[in-house]
């Protein structure tokens, strides 16, 4: 009796898990369809291309190509900052003990809380200042800060499910707090880290408030931007758009499959490591 209901809820899972997958996989094989069709089929939404129409690809590569580089030349160093910050800030506070840690803690938090459309303009004139304006680096800079209190709340919490047995042992052994971190509770969190960096290189690839305030030129455009561009308040070029998104979505997507199971044992508080 027992395994009977226990293989009925097994079918109803799969089934409501297959239906989920079918809902969120539906628009991008919709948008996969669409970029290569030409503009007298692009209205036959649920049908296939009669032939592969590859202007769109050409079309989006030809406005677009260079941004597509600019997003991972923005997108690596970011997340590699964000990370590196994130842990070394998060580190001290899931040891911390008394109000002092408590307090530090909360202000951090406040700053997940303010969001971008608040600062936007004091910023603008900052990055301006600084002569980082429609830069690289400028970009850089922008997304690791914003991205520390996130990137620190997570490691903080992350660093607080390792035991603190191991660190009292590594202390007897002589080894300091900071040999400890670097060369002990850095590289046994690995599985929070990659969680972390699929988390931010998701929002950082994808996003577009920061590019189109803080750039102008080809030179630091990300590929949100140029995406951005195709759809316009007279015309909506949805061969080239579809196309463009496709080749944005690819690097995430990529990103995900290769460290999914990192992912999901970061997202867990490191179970298991």
């Amino acid at each position: 009796m027992s395994s009977s209901i226990e293989q009925r809820q097994t079918i109803l899972t799969r089934t409501v898990l297959i239906g989920m997958s079918i809902v969120f996989v539906t628009p991008l094989i919709v948008a996969f369809l669409t970029s290569f069709k030409s503009p007298a089929e692009i209205t036959r939404v649920m049908t296939l291309p009669t032939q592969i129409y590859w202007e769109n690809y050409a079309i989006a590569f030809g406005r677009a190509g260079r941004t597509f580089l600019n997003s991972l030349l923005i997108t690596a160093p970011a997340v590699v900052l964000s990370l590196l910050i994130g842990a070394v800030a998060g580190y001290p506070l899931a040891y911390m003990r008394g109000t002092g840690g408590k307090l530090v803690y909360f202000i951090l938090l406040t700053g997940m809380l303010v969001p971008f459309q608040i600062v936007q303009i004091p910023l603008f004139f900052l990055v301006q200042r600084l002569g980082l304006y429609d830069t690289i680096p400028g970009m850089w800079l922008v997304h690791t800060a914003y991205a520390v209190p996130f990137c620190t709340f997570f490691m903080r919490n992350f660093f607080a499910s390792v035991p603190r047995s191991m660190y009292e042992a590594a202390l007897i052994d002589g080894c300091g707090p900071a040999t400890y971190f670097w060369k002990l509770l850095l590289p046994a969190s690995g599985s929070g880290l990659a969680a972390l960096a699929i988390i931010q290189s998701r929002a950082i690839w994808n996003d577009l408030l920061f590019a189109i305030t803080l750039t102008t030129s080809d030179n630091a455009r990300p590929a949100t931007v140029a995406i951005a561009g195709f759809a316009s308040s007279l015309q909506v070029e949805y061969g080239p758009l579809m196309a463009s998104t496709i080749v944005s979505v690819l690097p995430v997507m990529a990103a995900y499959l290769l460290f999914q199971k990192s992912f999901v044992r970061g997202l867990l508080g490191g179970a298991g490591k």
